[in-house]
């Protein structure tokens, strides 16, 4: 190669790869192989070589070619990283000694030719020169095999396929062991790369797709980036990586498998409220979900879709998240699924929503449109890291239940990026939105009144696809694919260029008309700028219901005739569809061709709502039945009118005399809403009467329609059982429903059943199964009305003889020692059971019956503390109420330490901290045996816990004398409790770990607000009298844990506790735990807490229950290190 040919050939290579490199953002865009990188580095080794020689120096030779080094540098990175031998094996590329001065050149350079050709800096990886470098490269070819195996670990998971999921999974707080697995430049990219990152990963899945559905073809075929999007260094690694390790049978299976919805956030903007949606189980429907937010747990009947086919896709079942909770953890015990959704972040408490309403996770990147954000009131969104709040385009709302917080509507399309700031910094990431340029999606608007079984929305014209005009040099390529959904064949696949002009493209080009079925279309061109959309098409179908809306009437809702017509080739089973009063909806059959699809047609109708505000929201055709009291409640009385609509509500006596008229709100479309205190006084001088709304549509027609009778009167007078039937005495005329509980069997799900003629007939497990508890309730024909987590006050009871059998032996052992019949049970296989029984049982004490029954069932606790703590943390018992029920039983100065340990989801997470401490000791051991395990506890307890927790459980207990009661909590005693909690609001807004200091402030303010009925409580008295010798006992056994205590006495100096007692709280609190979790630990020779002492600390966690449950934690970590050292050490 001569002289002037190589600088020839170098100047030409420089002039090529500049114009490429102007128009991108990251290197990988350019999409280079492996042949175009060495050639550029062989061109760069060689005239980098003849410039040297000539007496240029290295800064020269970057100066005169800046692509060529920015080429030779980042291609390498991608082809040849290894940790730790970068510049070694990159010198040897080149075909140049190691040179010390020309690398520093080029480290110095970097950053600088980043900026020159307008690509990412990364200053988050500044002076980390070749981090930055694997950046550019996007996944090193020789890293690519780990990240391979973290996503068969999720899809083997069953988990969504697509890369913003695999993304929420990595990272997962507390689940760090996860991301760890792969090499730091794929970390790097993943946590920086943005929309870049999901892309990639949305395209390595597909390609997963494909080879699972083609084994014995894939690798026969021609694959390149124009076939699979993927850059084609990275492609090749990929089929490398397949041919040498095939993927999993069990990821086979996983792919192979029908997609099943999953469990996930979303808005619902008619009810300003945060939901999660439950998914239908694949097996044993009929049985609850338990649903936890926090440790409070719930049980979730998952509704079966109206009209879906027994292995079809149901939607989801919505559960509201009545206040902020740092996550959900979904259980189906019967199916043995289990799913755990964050929520709320505490390093970044902003969540996203779509129009829709559909969550955004927080690794995708937001559409350039109107997007609903809700975060703390305290904080503030910003857009392009400029400083200025972000403007609302509407009123601002707080989602219901979620006090301090903020709901409202921003647009999106002028801004490239938003951030959270609270106290005037940023906070958490910043949420990208999506590249100027990307492809819009433009569906047309739905079908009013028609949806497939599973609940999505049906079209009848085909979508729009934008393709933005371009503005930089050339074109950009686009690839429009569309499938039908869960097919791997392509329907219709089209390429095309943008340039200046905006392009408005039929997605379904070269497809004939009546198309029908779920269809996804994906838009792929420059990396990052991916669009994927699924739509349900009905091409042709109208529906005309001929009515603005059908109205409640006794039995249902007024009839009504739906007509149906459609354009050839699209045919339908009927064009008339009659709905009678017992009628809500019914199926459709639609063709096309060959292939068919049943639809759910359902006329638009009447809905209300009475619900107290900030609960979820209950919608319902039938008529409420309120007493005159029930209106003094802060409650919200709400209508749903579809359609053009004008509203008033209305209160008439009961000669149908209007004697109130009000003008509701209108929070969103088509929802009418006012407050029950507006109808107080009128309610309190006529005494009974009806609430109606009164409706004009479009065409001039009036409706009524009633809300709520209103009068003071019961449901019924009474129940009994006759025979095989419960008998309700006096029952009103509306339709009833009765809930059962079996006193028996505590842990039995509650049963609902239909009252006909003042008669419910007793399922036969319930006859002569032992007393019953009932509650009768307003039944409506349409809805499912929610289960309740207990009997209510009201409930009545019905005595009736035996008790509840059961087939498992422990269980039918303990309805019979609860009916009174049989002897106390000597099993621990029934610890959950347990616990329900338990929870039954009233706080104080009580008879002698209901001592025996307690102290019989304590005993079976004590049987395995381990699996008694485990049974607890996953019962239903409420979490306030966990706390006095482990010290009253005993269990709280127990061991709870086990020879065998399986970190799963714990429902509770206080309870969780407790349960993975006491496995501790055992994994540490064990902890080269057991990595992931281990890796998954220390996760758990540094994410639950907070990193104060890890100190303590690694004797550094930092400055325990934050959020105690001192001085100051004295100071704001004569302020109203209004002016204390809006003090301490930062402190309660945001959830997070158990030990943060936030949450241990709040904690105390809680505990705060209870000390007028504490002073008043015998309990302080006795307390405070065996504190002395408390404390002395802790001194001597364990003096690390006694200084914590000791400090909080210390806070205390100055303050009158003979005049504020109830500032000893938290001294009492904390020692009694030391006491207790010492002495589960054997550190004292007798007993340290009486039983009058047990009691009165009890009674404190009654009504202190964070304060007690924190105070716990914090001695259990510290007795774990006097008795066994530093457990951690360098894991965390």
């Amino acid at each position: 190669m001569g002289q002037s040919f190589l600088g020839e050939l170098a100047d030409r290579e420089e002039f090529r790869l500049s114009r490429e490199l102007d128009g991108v953002v990251l290197f990988l865009e350019l999409n280079l192989d492996e042949d175009e990188i060495r050639r550029a580095q062989e061109i760069f080794g060689g005239i980098a070589a003849k410039c040297l020689a000539s007496g240029r120096g290295p800064a020269a030779v970057i100066r005169m070619f800046p692509a060529l080094t920015l080429t030779s540098l980042i291609g390498h990175a991608g082809l040849a990283y290894d940790q730790g031998r970068y510049w070694e094996s990159f010198w040897a590329e080149l075909g140049l000694d190691q040179d010390p001065e020309f690398e520093n050149a080029l480290r110095g350079a970097l950053n600088g030719l980043l900026r020159r050709f307008r690509m990412r800096e990364f200053p988050e990886l500044s002076g980390r020169y070749v981090r930055v470098m694997t950046m550019h490269a996007g996944i090193p070819v020789h890293c690519l095999g780990d990240l391979i195996g973290v996503i068969e670990q999720h899809l083997l998971h069953g988990r969504d396929r697509s890369g913003a999921a695999v993304f929420e999974w990595l990272t997962e707080p507390g689940m760090g062991y996860r991301l760890n697995q792969l090499d730091v430049p794929v970390r790097n990219f993943l946590q920086l790369g943005g929309e870049f990152a999901v892309d990639i990963v949305d395209r390595i899945l597909d390609f997963i797709d494909f080879a699972v559905q083609h084994p014995d073809s894939w690798n026969d075929l021609r694959l390149d980036t124009a076939t699979t999007g993927l850059p084609t260094v990275l492609l090749d690694g990929l089929i490398e990586r397949l041919r040498d390790r095939p993927l999993d049978q069990g990821v086979v299976a996983a792919v192979s498998s029908i997609r099943r919805r999953t469990p996930t956030p979303a808005y619902s903007m008619c009810d300003d409220e945060i939901t999660v949606g439950v998914p239908y189980p694949e097996s044993s429907p009929e049985l609850p979900w338990r649903v936890s937010f926090d440790g409070d747990t719930r049980e979730v009947y998952a509704e079966r879709g109206w009209g879906v086919a027994e292995d079809g896709d149901h939607p989801l079942t919505p559960v509201p998240v009545t206040r902020p909770a740092r996550e959900a953890v979904l259980r189906h015990e019967a199916s043995g699924v289990e799913h755990r959704i964050v929520l709320v972040d505490k390093d970044n408490p902003l969540l996203v929503f779509d129009g829709d309403g559909r969550f955004i996770p927080r690794r995708e990147a937001l559409p350039r449109d109107v997007v609903l954000i809700v975060h703390p009131q305290d904080s503030v969104v910003v857009a392009d890291g400029a400083g200025v709040d972000i403007q609302s385009l509407e009123d601002v709302r707080t989602p219901a239940g979620w006090r301090g917080w903020r709901a409202h509507s921003v647009d999106l399309s002028d801004h490239d990026s938003i951030q959270l700031r609270r106290n005037g910094k940023p906070l958490g990431v910043v949420r990208d939105v999506r590249v100027q340029g990307s492809p819009v999606f433009e569906p047309a608007y739905p079908i009013e009144g028609v949806r497939t079984p599973s609940g999505l929305s049906v079209y009848s014209e085909r979508p729009l696809v934008t393709l933005q005009s371009h503005t930089g040099p050339g074109y950009k390529d686009w690839h429009v694919r569309v499938r039908r959904s869960g097919q791997m064949r392509w329907l219709a696949a089209t390429d095309w260029k943008s340039d200046a002009g905006e392009v408005c493209l039929d997605p379904f080009d070269g497809l004939s008309a009546g198309l029908l079925g779920l269809f996804e279309v994906v838009v792929s061109g420059p990396v990052g700028q991916d669009l994927r959309c699924v739509l349900f098409i009905a091409e042709g179908l109208q529906v005309d219901h001929g009515v603005y809306f059908r109205s409640p009437v006794p039995g249902g809702l007024t009839s009504s005739i739906s007509r149906v017509g459609c354009d050839l080739p699209l045919q339908v089973d009927r064009e008339l569809v009659a709905f009678d009063t017992d009628s809500r909806a019914t199926q459709i059959l639609v063709r096309s061709g060959d292939y068919s699809q049943k639809l759910v047609l359902e006329p638009p109708h009447f809905e209300s709502r009475v619900d107290p505000i900030d609960s979820p929201a209950r919608w319902r055709t039938s008529v409420h039945v309120l007493n005159p009291a029930d209106m003094e409640a802060h409650a919200l009385i709400a209508a749903r009118v579809p359609g053009d609509v004008t509203v008033d509500f209305a209160l008439v006596d009961l000669s149908g005399r209007p004697v109130q008229v009000e003008i509701p709100d209108v929070p969103s479309d088509n929802v009418f809403q006012l407050s029950s205190r507006v109808f107080v006084d009128t309610v309190r001088s006529i005494g009974s009467g009806r609430l109606i709304v009164r409706i004009d549509d479009p065409s001039g027609g009036a409706h009524e329609v009633t809300i709520a009778h209103i009068r003071p009167a019961q449901l019924c007078s009474g129940v009994r059982i006759d025979d095989v039937f419960l008998v309700f005495d006096d029952p009103i005329d509306e339709d009833l429903g009765v809930f059962v509980w079996a006193t028996t069997a505590p842990w039995q799900p509650v049963r609902t059943l239909e009252v006909s003629d003042g008669l419910a007939l007793l399922p036969e497990d319930l006859y002569a199964a032992g007393p019953l508890l009932v509650q009768v309730f307003v039944d409506d024909p349409w809805v499912v009305i929610p289960r309740p987590r207990g009997p209510e006050q009201s409930a009545l009871r019905v005595d009736q003889r035996g008790w509840f059998r059961d087939e498992n032996k422990a269980r039918d052992e303990l309805a019979r020692f609860l009916s009174g019949i049989g002897p106390a049970p000597r099993s621990a296989d029934s610890m959950a059971e347990v616990w329900a029984s338990l929870a039954l049982l009233p706080a104080a004490r009580s008879d002698t019956r209901t001592e025996l029954l307690r102290g019989a069932l304590t005993r079976v606790l004590g049987l395995d503390s381990h699996a008694a703590l485990k049974a607890l943390g996953n019962s239903m018992i409420p979490a306030v109420q966990m706390v006095p029920l482990l010290i009253r039983t005993g269990l709280v100065d127990r061991a709870y330490s086990t020879g065998f340990t399986h970190v799963g989801l714990h429902a509770n997470p206080w309870v969780g901290c407790l349960v993975e401490i006491a496995n501790l000791p055992m994994l540490r051991r064990r902890r080269t045996e057991m990595p992931t395990t281990w890796g998954q506890t220390i996760g758990f307890l540094e994410n639950q816990g907070g990193e104060w927790l890890l100190d303590l459980l690694g004797g550094r207990s930092g400055d325990p004398r934050v959020g105690v009661f001192d001085r100051n909590v004295e100071r704001v005693h004569a302020f109203p409790a209004e002016q204390v909690d809006a003090m301490f609001e930062a402190f309660r807004l945001v959830p997070g770990a158990l030990l943060d200091v936030d949450m241990r402030t709040s904690a105390t303010i809680e505990a705060f607000h209870m000390r007028g009925q504490w002073v008043c409580d015998p309990a302080r008295e006795v307390l405070t009298s065996g504190m002395r010798l408390a404390l002395n006992r802790i001194r001597q056994t364990a003096p690390l844990l006694y200084d914590t205590v000791k400090a909080r006495n210390e806070v205390l100096d100055g303050v009158d506790v003979g005049e504020h007692p109830w500032m000893l709280l938290s001294l009492q609190s904390l020692t009694m735990a030391a006491l207790a979790r010492l002495d589960a630990r054997g550190r004292f020779d007798t007993p340290p807490i009486t039983p009058e002492m047990r009691e009165s600390w009890a009674r404190m966690a009654d009504l202190c229950p964070s304060m007690v449950a924190t105070d716990l934690l914090i001695a259990d970590a510290i007795a774990t290190f006097v008795t066994n050292g530093d457990l951690i050490g360098d894991d965390r």
